[in-house]
């Protein structure tokens, strides 16, 4: 059987607890969180044992799962590396390039999987839009759309801190990278926009250059008036012999010397035990971990570079 412990019991937490738990051969026996009424239900839906602290973890768990805030992630994930757990943190894995690299270095001399959770790259609707991106021809550009509601409550109020790049967008730009197998280069021009007053920024647009002399428009943003309807995301990829358009959740739109519309129907699977499972995998040695703490931390690097360039004239 193999054992996993999750840390951080908030709704994110509690989809980790499920995953897991859906696994074959595999089951939660360990919860921490530092609020203890959320560590003690969650522990107690699940049949497990529950801590206020992560240090109390026992030690013979295979896995850990990281589920906190994200500013938080990163002395978590050190403790929990230092006491020899193999680690699978939510993204971002961090917010500073240091920290990251700390982590990733971390892992490395002590043997130990580190794995950052991009699950969008589970989805049907990005695994089949990497299968046609050639027939659209030498890449020239690429652009994301992101929009998502904010709703205000008190247990949110870290993605004020956190802001719209880390939280809503990272798994855009992780996406692009999945897709086309460029990475960000450098960030051209970068524009963030504090329409709500949070430390972070709730809107921005940027301007990045990728490999290959591919160019970029990336744009994202929380609405306060908007429902989530699944239809968050749109990338949109131009080549010299036509374009390809993804609507996340199930529609790939191919226009070259044809028109061709593509539906994909929305998978029943788990995409948090998708990624878990893979894992799992990666932790008995039996594939390759693809979730590498070096692409989050590229992320972070790209993010913090159009965090700085951006200009906060609308606060």
């Amino acid at each position: 059987m193999f054992k996993a412990g999750i840390v951080g019991c908030g709704g994110i937490g509690l989809a980790h607890l499920r995953s897991w738990n859906e696994i074959p051969d595999t089951k939660v026996v360990a919860v921490a969180d530092i609020n203890e009424n959320k560590a003690r239900a969650a522990g107690e839906a699940a049949g497990c044992a529950w801590y206020n602290d992560c240090s109390l973890l026992p030690p013979n768990l295979d896995a850990v799962s990281v589920t906190t805030p994200p500013a938080s992630h990163y002395p978590v994930v050190k403790a929990l590396l230092k006491a020899g757990y193999a680690v699978f943190c939510e993204k971002p894995l961090t917010m500073e390039t240091r920290q990251g690299e700390e982590l990733d270095h971390l892992a490395r001399e002590n043997n130990l999987q580190l794995g950052v959770g991009f699950k969008m790259r589970f989805e049907p609707i990005f695994v089949e839009a990497k299968k046609h991106l050639a027939e659209i021809g030498k890449l020239v550009s690429v652009a994301s759309t992101k929009l998502q509601p904010f709703n205000p409550r008190p247990e949110g109020e870290w993605v004020k801190k956190t802001g719209a790049m880390y939280e809503l967008s990272i798994h855009d730009f992780d996406l692009i990278t999945y897709i086309t197998g460029l990475k960000p280069e450098r960030v051209m021009h970068a524009h963030m926009r504090h329409r709500f007053g949070w430390e972070k920024e709730d809107a921005f647009s940027i301007m990045a250059a990728y490999g290959d002399g591919v160019t970029a428009l990336l744009q994202g943003m929380y609405a306060l008036k908007s429902t989530f309807c699944y239809r968050d995301l749109t990338l949109t990829f131009l080549g010299d012999d036509g374009y390809m358009r993804v609507e996340r959740p199930d529609r790939i739109v191919l226009h070259t010397d044809q028109l061709k519309v593509i539906d994909v129907p929305q998978t029943q699977v788990n995409t948090f035990a998708l990624e878990l499972s893979h894992f799992k995998r990666a932790v008995l040695g039996e594939e390759e971990n693809s979730l590498k703490a070096e692409d989050a931390i590229r992320l972070t690097r790209f993010i913090n570079a159009a965090s700085r360039l951006g200009s906060h004239a609308d606060r």
